[in-house]
């Protein structure tokens, strides 16, 4: 039997996995508004990629934060690997709102949606990961 403990199984994990959910609600959402936007050509579809993305990465920080609480008060060995693909994440729907800041068309195609597609590739290794490490 191993003596590692799951990442759940410290104190705190239902406020993380809520803080998590969100990010991952936001930025899937952002990826289906920029496909609507690249088939529409309607602003209103970009405006709400960006909000998608603001809010995004500030429920990421969230959990950021909650995890490094988390740690302080109860700490366990994390899944390294999985935590630096979530700082990847963060990094490219970071830089996706870079992107979306721009004008226009421009603004989402197609690095924008190139990023987009990126920030939910790494979100999906990082779930097949991180539950691959917590059954453990």
């Amino acid at each position: 039997m191993s003596t590692t403990r799951s990442p759940d199984a410290a104190g705190g994990a239902p406020l993380r996995a809520a803080f998590t959910a969100f990010p991952i609600a936001c930025f899937t959402l952002t990826l289906l508004g920029d496909l609507a936007y690249w088939a529409t050509a309607n602003l209103m579809w970009k405006n709400f990629s960006a909000w998608l993305l603001f809010a995004g990465l500030v429920g990421g920080g969230l959990a950021v934060l909650a995890w490094i609480v988390a740690q302080a008060v109860r700490p366990v060995r994390p899944a390294w690997i999985v935590a630096g693909i979530n700082v990847l994440v963060l990094v490219a729907a970071f830089l996706n709102s870079l992107v979306h800041a721009g004008d226009g068309w421009t603004g989402v195609v197609p690095w924008g949606l190139a990023l987009s597609a990126l920030t939910i590739l790494l979100m999906l290794v990082s779930g097949l990961l991180g539950g691959t490490a917590s059954r453990r």
